[in-house]
């Protein structure tokens, strides 16, 4: 085989380095070189000697010494005019105008003239045709260098001709084979040359790139099936998602089957998606939340950790967490609610306590209940009748005052009504008055009938008094013992005084 390297090197020098470099190089540089030359020369031997003779004919006044100057320069074939004047006498001394050019073509150069002590006598001025110079360099010039670009010109189609028909066939089965590999066809073996070295050696690599991606495939898809399988196993939601598009990329089959498919999610539900991906960008610090979301008509809640951002793309998980979550609303449920009644229990009011500190409730009412005559129940029905006296009364505070406020039970016969809103002192009279209506009213249990009344005590809070919240809870309680021992209609705290 041979190789070739040498053999492109041999071509070029014998088809088209030594026709350039010996024909066409030298005889055009040269042929530039001499016109150049021959020109400035002559130029600058006519313009030196008249520069003598132009000064000689301005200090003694020779007109025609001044009419030779411009007549030898005007000789020279691209001089188009020539004139001397005369700064001393103001004219001008001498002037020849060979043909009419438009000014724009001519270049004009002047030659200011000094006698020996350095005072100006006047000056030279020449008006020079680019366009003659040039015509003449080309006409000597030009037929060599057509004659040098046909030659360089007919050498290179035969050199870029042998090259082509050296490389087709190889480019050929090069293009050919990459198609296969880009298509996935990893199975075929690139075609075989062995006429150049170099060009085995490309084929030769290339079927080592084949063999290599091919393992690399066989590779990626047994990875890829494990991760699959893997991914797809476990019990958390695992997604995908591109900041850029706000878009899910892709998600394990738990998400599907908990949340919804991809498509799904990126078309009929992209504003919610949009808000989470928002909510996600904003946080700061911790990569884990809790995230609550309604699924087919179900509450979700979901505890969601995430990665770094790496190319607009964030890996997240969701671990379900919705019975945790309902597990631990249920007991802080029953911690804030009277186990017996099944209304919101000291626990609970004391939250609400918590809530006015924080300032929470600028304004609020306080109706502190309780009931006469339970304790005689208690001891002549027994303790069953007794709690259901208590369940039901409490159902019936808690449906009077439902639009209003809360109920507590604090414990025993005692309640507290918490009322929010800023209402008159009639309207909460009213409402006191309705809830004693309600309690007083005959409670039938099996074959008994009796009946509970009650006491009620009423304090109001506002923050701008700056009285703390103790001092009206002592006052709702003290104006409730008033009316239990004196036997009155609900009183307010602040009547305390006058009755």
């Amino acid at each position: 085989m041979k190789k070739l390297s040498s053999h492109i090197i041999i071509l070029y020098i014998l088809l088209t380095l030594v026709p350039m470099l010996v024909i066409g190089g030298f005889n055009v540089t040269k042929s530039l070189l001499t016109e150049r030359n021959e020109w400035r020369s002559l130029y600058d031997k006519v313009l030196l000697q008249q520069l003598i003779n132009a000064e000689k004919s301005l200090v003694e006044f020779d007109l025609n010494l001044a009419e030779i100057v411009v007549n030898d320069l005007s000789r020279l074939d691209y001089i188009r005019a020539v004139k001397l004047e005369s700064e001393l006498y103001a004219m001008t001394f001498a002037e020849v105008i060979n043909s009419n050019v438009e000014e724009e073509k001519l270049t004009l150069l002047t030659y200011p003239i000094f006698d020996s002590r350095g005072s100006s006598l006047g000056q030279l001025v020449i008006y020079k045709d680019n366009d003659a110079l040039r015509s003449h360099v080309y006409s000597t010039v030009l037929p060599k260098t057509l004659f040098f670009v046909v030659l360089v010109s007919f050498i290179s189609f035969l050199f870029s001709h042998k090259i082509l028909s050296i490389f087709k066939r190889p480019f050929k089965d090069v293009h050919q084979f990459t198609r296969l590999v880009a298509s996935g066809e990893f199975e075929v073996p690139p075609p075989v040359h062995n006429k150049f070295i170099e060009i085995n050696a490309i084929f030769l690599s290339l079927d080592m790139m084949r063999v290599r991606l091919l393992n690399s495939v066989n590779q990626l898809k047994q990875s890829e099936e494990r991760y699959s399988r893997t991914y797809n196993l476990t019990q958390v939601c695992l997604f995908v998602i591109d900041v850029k598009t706000c878009k899910i990329i892709r998600a394990n089959q738990t998400f599907t089957q908990l949340v919804s498919d991809v498509e799904t999610i990126n078309c009929v539900y992209a504003a919610r998606l949009k808000r989470f991906i928002t909510q996600l960008l904003q946080r700061k610090g911790g990569h884990s939340f809790e995230y609550t979301i309604n699924v087919k008509g179900a509450v979700k809640h979901f505890q969601i950790n995430y990665s770094e951002r790496i190319q607009d793309e964030i890996e997240c998980s969701g671990l379900d967490i919705s019975e945790l979550i309902e597990a631990r609303e249920s007991v802080e449920l029953q911690l804030q609610t009277d186990p017996l009644t099944g209304i919101p229990n000291r626990v609970r009011f004391n939250q609400f306590i918590q809530q006015v500190e924080k300032n929470k409730h600028e304004r609020f009412t306080f109706m502190m209940l309780d009931l006469d005559g339970f304790k005689a129940i208690n001891d002549n029905y027994g303790h069953r009748v007794g709690d259901v006296a208590l369940q039901t009364i409490a159902l019936r505070i808690a449906n009077c005052i439902q639009a209003y406020g809360r109920v507590y039970r604090l414990g025993g016969d005692e309640f507290i009504v918490s009322i929010t809103d800023d209402y008159s002192r009639d309207k909460l009279q009213l409402i006191a008055h309705s809830i004693m209506l309600l309690i007083e009213a005959p409670i039938h249990y099996e074959d008994k009938i009796f009946a509970i009344s009650s006491s009620i005590g009423i304090s109001r809070y506002d923050a701008k008094d700056t009285v703390s919240v103790d001092h009206i809870l002592n006052e709702a309680d003290m104006a409730m013992y008033h009316a239990k021992i004196n036997q009155v209609s609900p009183i307010f705290s602040d009547e305390l005084c006058l009755v």
